[in-house]
């Protein structure tokens, strides 16, 4: 029970390395190319690198680009899961963050790692697809037909701005499972058990194992550390 106490109290620190896993993939390629004599790179939201041996090297922002009716479908096809992306890494360090300082996991969070984590999984789908659409209509534009057979993935590599979300997603949603796998089950008591009238929960790992009753009623004790009896509301000494 300790070891899984233990393991209970660090069960944020998965959405907290997926999330700066995917801080740190938005400044890293999307994509990239290295046949020679061509070398590319290309970022999710929009800046391209080409270098071309014995012609030099060019960095570009694709959406400045000429003709915009073909940039800027590959801008927007990259922006998209971008947005989607970086503001999923934001919340899922915020939220481990908010846990590991406060040590403690509500469902609220649990229920949010799983939806931050779904959407991971769709923001490079979207990028995967959009980005081989509008790209191969770009090199069309500039190099003429291009045989049905080729594929962008078949000459591009995704980069680890693409693989990075799918690993952070698989952080988020083990860690909001293992969540709740771990975590106490909680059962409701009284209001007059508690001071001020206010209703509590109290983990069932802390009911008593020691049979304890009421000094007033006799009515027996569930947990250790009552401080009013739940049948009459007597205050307890012990």
């Amino acid at each position: 029970m300790s070891l899984i106490k233990d393991l209970r109290e660090y069960i944020w620190t998965l959405p907290l390395v997926g999330g700066v896993l995917m801080l740190i993939s938005v400044f890293t390629p999307a994509y990239s190319a290295n046949l020679y004599p061509v070398e590319e790179y290309y970022w999710m939201w929009g800046l391209n690198y080409v270098s071309v041996s014995g012609y030099g090297s060019q960095t570009i922002f694709i959406a400045a680009e000429e003709p915009t009716r073909y940039t800027m479908p590959i801008f927007l096809s990259g922006l998209v899961p971008f947005i989607m992306i970086l503001i999923c890494s934001v919340a899922l360090v915020i939220s481990a963050n908010a846990v590991r300082t406060g040590r403690t996991i509500s469902k609220h969070r649990e229920n949010l790692w799983i939806v931050l984590g779904i959407s991971l999984i769709i923001a490079p789908i979207i990028f995967i697809i959009g980005i081989d659409y509008t790209i191969m209509a770009y090199l069309e534009y500039q190099l003429g037909p291009i045989p049905p057979s080729v594929d962008f993935w078949d000459v591009y590599d995704p980069g680890f701005a693409v693989i990075a979300p799918f690993i952070g997603a698989v952080l988020s949603i083990a860690g909001s499972i293992a969540s709740k796998k771990m975590q106490p089950r909680e059962v409701p008591i009284l209001a007059r058990q508690t001071q001020g009238g206010i209703i509590t929960k109290i983990p069932i790992g802390q009911i008593s194992r020691k049979i304890k009753f009421c000094s007033e009623c006799g009515h027996q004790l569930l947990y250790d550390g009552a401080k009013f009896c739940p049948n009459c509301g007597k205050t307890i000494k012990f």
